[in-house]
């Protein structure tokens, strides 16, 4: 990679029926400091006013492309395939980018020698505007990842070549976790290096396509096949370590918690006994508790 000259980035912004939100999306990029970038939008089979809404952003650095629907480890990849940058940032189409984010990008990759990803730092706001958290990470969060899923999307950048070589698994069961399972994967690479500062806003909003799934059998096959694809890979394993119980404990809780959230109790009931039987640790999980009070609140409702 040419050092001597601005990095480049690509910013790909997957979406799906946002026409009402992706203006403001656009907007924000387009008010970056940093002006060596482009932005490819890959609409994955909207039926909504997409194509109509972002038809006055299109200019030689703004792309579209519209694909048949395959979720947005499909629509991320293929954006990859068409970006010309250093950096391949995927942008959420309802998320919002601070002016600072590519000048700190760039300022990350001349200080790290143009590392293989990093993840910058990012805060969830409700619809009105109002901070709920934030979240930022010391220098090299690679020791935290089993824990959890600390990353957004929109925030993490990571070097094309890199990208190409470690595509978003396309299994549409495993949509919604897509994302942790690449971090994950590359953390058992490279090392994951961050920045405390905040260069994204996260909108809290109840369309977020997380918060919509409430299908037992949706909520099963994501957590499961990302249990599956995760234990099965030898990267992630070396970077679990002895981590890997409570790695998998962790998963199971969170499905469990969430099943019982959505008042499917039998199978909530049957994914917090696999969580037990990985971990003795879960006593000391919130999710733990969090279920007991879903699952009490349905039984006695």
């Amino acid at each position: 990679m040419d050092t001597s000259k601005p990095t480049f980035f690509s910013i790909v912004v997957p979406t799906y029926n946002r026409a009402h939100l992706i203006a403001a999306t656009l907007d924000s990029i387009l008010a970056q400091t940093y002006l060596h970038y482009e932005i490819i939008i890959v609409d994955d089979g909207s039926t909504d006013n997409t194509n109509e809404v972002i038809q006055k952003y299109l200019s030689e650095n703004v792309y579209y492309y519209k694909k048949d629907n395959g979720e947005r480890a499909s629509a991320r990849n293929y954006g990859t395939h068409k970006a010309k940058g250093e950096y391949i940032n995927w942008f959420d189409s309802d998320d919002i980018m601070l002016p600072n984010n590519l000048q700190e990008a760039a300022n990350m990759v001349e200080r790290y020698n143009a590392p293989e990803f990093f993840a910058q730092g990012h805060q969830y706001l409700d619809p009105d505007g109002s901070i709920l958290r934030t979240e930022v990470f010391p220098p090299d969060i690679n020791w935290r990842l089993y824990k959890g899923n600390p990353l957004a999307n929109s925030p993490v950048m990571v070097r094309r070549d890199i990208a190409l070589r470690n595509p978003f698994n396309e299994d549409r069961g495993m949509s919604g976790s897509e994302d942790y399972e690449l971090w994950l994967r590359l953390a058992g690479q490279y090392r994951t290096y961050s920045s405390a500062v905040i260069t994204v806003s996260i909108i809290f909003h109840d369309q977020r396509s997380v918060l919509t799934m409430v299908s037992a059998d949706q909520l099963i096959m994501r957590y499961t096949k990302f249990i599956q694809y995760t234990t099965c890979n030898s990267d992630i394993l070396a970077l679990l370590g002895d981590k890997k119980g409570f790695f998998e404990m962790k998963n199971y809780l969170l499905l469990a918690v969430d099943l019982a959230h959505h008042g499917h109790l039998s199978p909530g009931i049957k994914y917090l006994r696999k969580a037990i039987a990985a971990s003795p640790r879960i006593i000391y999980e919130r999710g733990f508790y969090a279920f007991l009070k879903h699952y009490l609140r349905n039984v006695l409702s």
